[in-house]
């Protein structure tokens, strides 16, 4: 079994043992592919990439800064992170895509590997503080990524 399937086999059974809601979700989007896994297709970095010509940087610029951002094996980690946040209804794609490119824009460095940073990034998005629910299921989900990534 290759990395990929491994990691996203680990991340789909710890988000069933997580939240069993899901596993209905999980169990359509496994039958016919949709639209959510269309996208989760699209590259990340081409995705940042989108989100800043769209602000109306130049396409190449935009290119870079989002290839500075996001490096290797960091595509796949945040494409599955991408995938399992919208799933679990916490962010969707889109908001965490745009959230990257104002980091990309600005230069700064994120390790979404790491609570404080996912955290951050949630909350930042929603506006607002987090529940108990949420902060739990981030919780979750970094310690998955850290044995995942260590």
């Amino acid at each position: 079994m290759n990395k990929q399937n491994f990691i996203t086999l680990t991340l789909i059974i710890s988000g069933l043992a997580f939240n069993p809601a899901v596993a209905e979700v999980r169990a359509d989007m496994e039958s016919a592919p949709t639209q959510t896994q269309k996208q989760n297709r699209t590259s990340v970095v081409s995705g940042i990439s989108t989100v800043l010509y769209n602000k109306g940087l130049d396409e190449d610029v935009a290119e870079e800064l989002a290839d500075n951002l996001v490096e290797g094996e960091d595509e796949m980690y945040l494409s599955l992170l991408l995938q399992t946040l919208d799933a679990q209804n916490i962010v969707s794609r889109e908001d965490v895509l745009g959230y990257l490119g104002h980091v990309a824009l600005h230069r700064k460095k994120i390790d979404l590997k790491k609570y404080d940073d996912l955290v951050g990034m949630v909350a930042q998005i929603q506006k607002k503080a987090l529940d108990k629910q949420t902060l739990e299921a981030l919780g979750y989900i970094a310690k998955v990524n850290k044995q995942l990534f260590a």
